[in-house]
C-alpha cells in the first residue's frame, strides 16, 4: 500500500500568485506598447532585456534539472531531503523553453537587426567579415 502525500496550496497564496502573474503580464503588454514600438534604442533595449531574462530563467530551471539528474546518477542519498524542490523547479522547463523560443523567433523574424547585426542585409553586403560568414549567419541556419 502506497502512502500518498499531497501538498495543497492555501487559497491566499494562490490568489497572490495569480495577482502577481497578472501584474507581470500587464507589465509586459505595457512594455510592448511603450518600448517595442518606439525608436530603435528602446526596441533594442526591450528585446535584449526580454531575451536575457528568458534565457537566464531557462538556464536556472535547466540547472535544477541537471542537479537532480547528476545526483541521481551518482546515487547520492543526501539530496533526497530537497529533491522535491528541484523536481518542482525543473517542471517549468517546457514552459520557459517555449517562451524563450517565442522571444528568440520574434527577434529573428521581426528583423530586429540591432541585436543581431547579421540580420540586416545591407550591413552584411557592405561588411566583408559578415559576408564571409553568411553560410551560418542566416535565418534558416540559425533557426
Amino acid at each position: 500500500m502506497a502512502v500518498r502525500e499531497f501538498f495543497e496550496t492555501p487559497g491566499r497564496y494562490r490568489t497572490w500568485s495569480l495577482a502577481l502573474m497578472a501584474v507581470g503580464v500587464l507589465s509586459l503588454v505595457i512594455g510592448i506598447f511603450v518600448y517595442a514600438t518606439g525608436d530603435e534604442h528602446h526596441q533594442t533595449r526591450f528585446w535584449s532585456t526580454l531575451l536575457q531574462n528568458s534565457v537566464y530563467f531557462l538556464l536556472v530551471v535547466n540547472a535544477a534539472m541537471f542537479f537532480m539528474c547528476a545526483t541521481t546518477l551518482a546515487m547520492g542519498g543526501w539530496q533526497m531531503t530537497f529533491r522535491r524542490v528541484t523536481e518542482a523547479i525543473s517542471a517549468a522547463v517546457p514552459v520557459i523553453g517555449i517562451l524563450t523560443l517565442i522571444v528568440l523567433f520574434a527577434i529573428i523574424f521581426g528583423h530586429n537587426h540591432h541585436i543581431y547585426h547579421w540580420l540586416d542585409k545591407n550591413a552584411v553586403s557592405q561588411d566583408a567579415i559578415l559576408n564571409g560568414k553568411t553560410g551560418f549567419l542566416n535565418v534558416p541556419f540559425f533557426v
